[in-house]
């Protein structure tokens, strides 16, 4: 029997800064976190206006290497999903925690809670219109990694499904009672103990997520505090 305890199935909308709040977390020893998934080819790094930081590891969902039906993940079995879920690292190794992300599972959110009572969840958020700006800002639909053309197909239909998916990720926040807080500097002191040393990687996603901008005069008058990141199950 396929058992999802060490999962925290995440999600976001393109442009949410998900992939800087998974790459925190991924840091934080409480969650014991595998980062075996994280190869070469699987990485896209940002240049310095957005803090190099990265997207790395698997990315499931259509159009990328795993997850292709994920957006129909409430039509397949637990033992096909987690099949599926499992090929993205070297091992599976009970002991270790597993982000598994992909945009969308916000479409079947109540399905997975349901299906996965045992697992936690974690919601990124950010308003439609930053999503579109940030998304387009580093590719869109043309984005090198990861690859968005399958299910967003353009910038026209791609900005209509960002704003689906924001809207399906707050109501599940308020269904859900989902844990809720700005990613900030603060949040990760106080909720995870997170201290980091000035201009290293872990100091950078949090800066990015907060909305530093390295590339002005003055990076903290541009700060926008419009990310928030939520908690099911932690």
């Amino acid at each position: 029997m396929t058992d999802f305890s060490n999962v925290i199935w995440m999600t976001g909308a393109p442009g949410s800064k998900w992939s800087a709040a998974s790459w925190v977390l991924s840091e934080i020893p409480e969650l014991n976190i595998d980062i075996g998934d994280r190869t070469p080819e699987r990485l896209l790094q940002h240049d310095t206006r957005w803090g190099n930081v990265r997207h790395t590891g698997v990315y499931f969902g259509p159009g990328n290497e795993l997850g292709k039906n994920f957006h129909n993940i409430n039509t397949m079995s637990k033992e096909e999903i987690f099949n599926e879920i499992t090929q993205a690292w070297p091992e599976w190794n009970m002991d270790k925690n597993y982000i598994i992300r992909c945009h969308q599972f916000i479409y079947n959110i109540d399905w997975m809670i349901e299906m996965f009572p045992e697992s936690k969840f974690c919601i990124v958020t950010r308003p439609p219109n930053a999503c579109y700006d940030g998304w387009t800002s580093v590719g869109g639909p043309d984005t090198p990694y990861p690859h968005y053309k399958e299910f967003y197909k353009n910038n026209e239909y791609g900005k209509e499904k960002l704003k689906e998916e924001v809207l399906l990720a707050r109501k599940a926040i308020y269904e859900y009672g989902l844990d809720t807080h700005i990613a900030s500097l603060g949040h990760f002191k106080n909720k995870w103990n997170v201290n980091p040393t000035p201009d290293t990687s872990l100091d950078n996603h949090i800066k990015h997520l907060e909305g530093y901008r390295w590339d002005s005069k003055d990076p903290l008058m541009g700060l926008k505090h419009d990310v928030t990141i939520s908690y099911l199950n932690f």
